[in-house]
């Protein structure tokens, strides 16, 4: 993948980072709830930016 495209999909990933993390720290008013958040929104960006044809194909390649 072009590095131009895993730099877009990190800004994309940022917003929800930004949002989210906000979000969640005025629902629960707890630093380690919004550390999972952002944990487990890092892993899903980073999981992605790995091998993105896996996640997003909808072929089943193992003929």
């Amino acid at each position: 993948m072009e590095p131009e495209r895993k730099a877009g999909i990190s800004i994309i990933f940022g917003i929800p980072a930004i949002i989210g993390a906000g979000l969640v720290w005025q629902l629960s008013g707890n630093w380690q709830v919004v550390f999972g958040y952002l944990g487990l929104l890092g892993f899903i960006a980073g999981a992605f930016l790995a091998n993105p044809e896996q996640i997003i194909s909808s072929e089943n390649k193992s003929e």
